[in-house]
C-alpha cells in the first residue's frame, strides 16, 4: 500500500465529549492491541445552528466530498488532514476541488518520504538532509526528466512550504533548523485600468522557477489557460460536424460559449428561468444577462458581469427551455420541472456542472453525490465524438481542441468585426475587456495583438523561406560543381 487520497462524502466536523452528553454518539476504534470507545456531538447544535466552539456561525461545520490524506497503511495523516480543516474554516464557500488538488501534492510528498525513508520531522544541520530541500531536489529533477511539469512541480513545492509554515505559527512545531531560507521580494502588477503598482512577497530558496520565455510567434492566447482561437476554417467544421452529431444540448453548449465568451462554468449554471421570457419584450439585437453572485449563474472567481445573447441565439434557447425534451429532463432532476433548473441537464435529469449552492451538506439519500461535476461530460463529448468527426472533415487526425479554446474564437472573432468597422484602438481595447470580464489589460491587449503577430510571423516565414532556399541551392550546386 502507498499513501494516497480518499474522499469522505460529507465530512460533520464534531467534538469529544463525555459519554453523559445529550446527543452523544458512542464511536469505536478497534486495533490488533485490543480497542476504545469514545463520545462525540456534531460541533454544530442542531437546535440553533451556532457551533459549540464559540466561532462565527459563517464558518461550516460540514464539508462535502471531503479529501482525506492517508498514509501508507491506511491511517489518516493527522497534521495533513487537520490542515486542510483548518483552511476549509477560513472560508465561507470553500471550493473542495482547490482543496482536492492541494491533498494531491501532500500525498505526493508523502509518497516521497516513504519510498526514501525520510522523517518528514527532523531538520538535521546539514541543509541538504532536511526534508524540504531533499524534496525540492527531487521535483527539479523531476522537471528536468521531463516526468514533471513545471508548473505542477511549482504547486507542490509551494503547498508543502504553505503546509510547514502552518505547522511552525500554528501547531507549535519547532524544528532543529530552519526548513529554508526566505527573503522578501517585489512584483510590479498592473490594476484593471493599466495602472502599475508594487506588491511585497516572501519567497524562499525552495522555490521551483518555471519562468517561460514568452514565444513572439505564439499562436495561442494567455486567458486563463493557453487558448488557441480557431480559424473560420475550424468553426465552420466545428459547426457542420456538431449539426451532424445531432445532440441539441451539446450544440447550444458550445454555440453559447462560442457566441457569448462565456467559460463553462458558466454556460452549465444559467437557469432556465434565464430564458423564459419571450423574446419580443426585449428590445435591441442582443439580450443581457446578468451574471455572477446573486444570479444563480457561476462565473471564475465570483466577478459579476453581463453577457450579450444574440437575439437569434436567444429565440433558439426559447424554444429549447420550452421544448419537450428539456421539460422531460427537468422532470427527472431533483426538485422536478422547476424553473430553477440548469438550462442544460443530462438525460438523466441530472446537471453538467455542479454549482457553488449546490456543494453545501450532501445528502444521504438514493442521489447521494459521488463527485463534483465540471463539465466532465462536455469534455468527453468532445473527445468521443466530436473531434473525431472534426478530424476526419479537416483531414488531420491530430486535430486538437478544447472547450475553453471557444472562448478565445469569441475574443478573436470581436477583434475581427471592430477592425473591419475601424474601431479606435483604445476603444476596442475597452470594449473587448468589458464583454470578456478581463480583469488585466495585458490579457486583453493579447487579442488585438493576436492578428498582427501572424501576419508578421507569415510575412518572415515566407521571407526567411525564399532566402532558406536559395542558400540550399547554391550551397548543393557548388558541392555538384566541386
Amino acid at each position: 500500500m502507498i499513501a494516497r487520497r480518499t474522499t469522505i462524502r460529507q465530512l460533520p466536523l464534531t467534538e469529544v465529549v463525555d459519554r453523559d452528553t445529550p446527543g452523544a454518539t458512542p464511536v469505536s476504534i478497534t486495533t490488533p492491541e485490543g480497542g476504545t470507545v469514545y463520545h462525540t456531538v456534531p460541533l454544530a447544535d442542531p437546535a440553533t445552528g451556532k457551533r459549540r466552539d464559540a466561532r462565527p456561525q459563517w464558518i461550516p461545520s460540514t464539508f462535502p466530498l471531503f479529501p482525506v490524506v492517508r498514509l501508507a497503511d491506511g491511517a489518516p495523516w493527522a497534521e495533513a488532514n487537520i490542515w486542510l480543516i483548518d483552511m476549509l474554516e477560513s472560508k465561507s464557500s470553500p471550493n473542495m476541488l482547490t482543496f482536492a488538488s492541494i491533498a494531491d501534492d501532500l500525498v505526493a510528498f508523502r509518497r516521497y518520504l516513504d519510498d526514501e525513508d525520510i522523517d518528514w520531522l527532523t531538520f538535521p544541520a546539514n541543509k541538504r538532509q532536511r526534508p524540504t530541500y531533499r524534496y525540492s531536489a527531487s521535483i527539479r529533477l523531476a522537471v528536468q526528466a521531463g516526468e514533471l511539469s513545471a508548473g505542477v512541480a511549482k504547486r507542490r513545492m509551494g503547498a508543502i512550504a504553505r503546509f510547514y509554515r502552518w505547522l511552525i505559527t500554528e501547531a507549535g512545531f519547532r524544528p532543529a533548523n530552519a526548513p529554508w531560507v526566505e527573503s522578501d521580494r517585489f512584483i510590479e502588477v498592473k490594476d484593471q485600468k493599466g495602472f502599475s503598482g508594487v506588491i511585497e512577497v516572501k519567497t524562499t530558496d525552495l522555490s521551483i522557477r518555471c519562468r517561460r520565455a514568452e514565444d513572439p510567434w505564439d499562436d495561442r492566447i494567455q486567458d486563463g489557460g493557453r487558448l488557441r482561437p480557431l480559424s473560420s476554417s475550424e468553426q465552420s467544421v466545428l459547426l457542420e460536424s456538431l449539426a451532424a452529431l445531432g445532440n441539441i444540448e451539446m450544440t447550444l453548449v458550445h454555440l453559447f460559449a462560442l457566441l457569448t465568451g462565456a467559460r463553462i462554468q458558466t454556460v452549465l449554471t444559467v437557469r432556465a428561468k434565464h430564458v423564459m421570457r419571450k423574446p419580443g419584450e426585449f428590445h435591441g439585437d442582443d439580450i443581457r444577462l446578468a451574471c455572477g453572485p446573486g444570479t444563480g449563474i457561476d462565473t471564475k472567481g465570483g466577478v459579476k458581469g453581463v453577457l450579450h445573447l444574440p437575439r437569434g441565439f436567444y429565440e433558439r434557447l426559447y424554444i429549447y427551455v420550452h421544448s419537450d425534451r428539456a421539460r422531460k429532463r427537468r422532470q427527472l432532476a431533483d426538485g422536478g420541472d422547476d424553473h430553477d433548473q440548469p438550462l442544460f441537464l443530462s438525460h438523466r435529469g441530472a446537471p453538467l456542472y455542479d454549482d457553488l449552492a449546490s456543494r453545501g451538506p450532501v445528502s444521504t439519500g438514493p442521489k447521494v453525490r459521488r463527485h463534483v461535476k465540471t463539465g466532465q461530460a462536455v469534455r468527453q463529448f468532445i473527445k468521443d465524438e466530436l473531434l473525431p468527426m472534426m478530424r476526419e472533415r479537416l483531414g488531420n487526425l491530430r486535430y486538437e481542441f478544447s472547450f475553453h479554446d471557444l472562448r478565445a474564437t469569441f475574443g478573436l472573432n470581436m477583434v475581427d468585426a471592430m477592425t473591419a468597422n475601424e474601431t479606435r484602438y483604445t476603444r476596442a481595447l475597452d470594449q473587448l475587456r468589458q464583454l470578456m470580464w478581463h480583469a488585466r489589460l495585458s490579457t486583453t491587449e493579447g487579442y488585438l495583438s493576436y492578428r498582427e503577430n501572424r501576419k508578421l510571423f507569415d510575412a518572415v516565414q515566407d521571407s526567411w523561406g525564399t532566402h532558406l532556399s536559395t542558400l540550399v541551392t547554391r550551397a548543393l550546386d557548388t558541392g555538384v560543381a566541386v
